[in-house]
């Protein structure tokens, strides 16, 4: 078997970036995004539009607005600065619900647990035919950096593989920010 120049290269590099998440030490950390463990601020009674202070991990929190049939995450960091995910610009345009766990990528640093990206369950809503909208199980990844943080990809949901995509993608380097709605991969045909 002969291995190709540009092949051994990219198994070297694959290697050692998987040897680098490893010695990292990345794992997943699980908070919920609804019920009790958040508190509830009403923002407007008639609509229910209401914000939930949700408890993160590493003394990071999360904020989820709900309105209109939307729900987006904003991430707290300890110093009190305001990430704002933007689901409705960069995850879905339509309606939108998130699932009930946020799954926070952190690190172990000098013993402190640091998020390095958050990963939500997405339930957009594809309303192309407005006489039957779908469903579209979605997985926004964001990814958190010292003076920043925010979505990097949104894959389509469902699958052990989505899963462990958007977390190589969480764990990966640095990619830059969405700033509009990107369709995510569509599934494969068979």
């Amino acid at each position: 078997m002969t291995i190709r120049p540009m092949g051994l290269i990219f198994a070297v590099a694959l290697g050692a970036s998987g040897a680098a998440c490893a010695g990292a030490g990345v794992d997943s950390v699980y908070t919920s995004v609804e019920g009790r463990s958040c508190k509830k601020t009403v923002l407007e009674e008639v609509s229910d539009a209401h914000i939930l202070n949700c408890p993160g991990v590493g003394k990071f929190t999360l904020q989820v607005f709900i309105d209109d049939g939307r729900s987006t995450v904003n991430i707290v960091s300890p110093e009190k600065k305001v990430f704002e995910l933007q689901y409705e610009k960069v995850v879905t345009e339509g309606f939108a619900w998130l699932g009930k766990k946020a799954e926070w990528r952190v690190s172990r640093q000098g013993g402190k647990v640091v998020p390095v990206a958050l990963i939500v369950n997405v339930n957009g809503t594809d309303q192309t035919d407005l006489d039957r909208p779908k469903r579209v199980p979605l997985l926004a990844v964001a990814q958190i950096r010292e003076t920043e943080a925010c979505v990097v990809k949104t894959l389509r949901a469902g699958s052990a593989a989505a899963s462990a995509e958007a977390r190589a993608i969480a764990d990966g380097p640095a990619l830059p920010c969405l700033k509009t709605v990107v369709p995510p991969n569509q599934p494969k045909k068979r």
